[in-house]
């Protein structure tokens, strides 16, 4: 399945979608996701059987993705030069 919704219980609708581009080397194991709300875009990897699965869990995903731009751990530009 190429395309999936969940409901937050914040009342937001989430859409999640394949992205195009892979990791070459995930391409066999992984699938990247787009997951989209309200003009907010974020990033997901997870396994394969993980997504194609007749029920994903799609709370986990979210909760697990970052924003598009984004890497866990990495902080924003200000921060990290202490400008803040």
């Amino acid at each position: 399945m190429s395309l999936r919704t969940f409901t937050a219980f914040d009342g937001r609708t989430w859409t999640f979608r394949r992205r195009p581009e892979v990791r070459q080397e995930e391409a066999a194991t992984h699938v990247t996701l787009l997951v989209e709300s309200l003009g907010e875009v974020r990033i997901v990897s997870c396994l394969r059987t993980e997504w194609e699965s007749e029920q994903p869990d799609l709370r986990a995903l979210l909760a697990r993705a970052v924003p598009a731009g984004g890497s866990r751990g990495v902080s924003g530009g200000a921060e990290r030069t202490g400008e803040c």
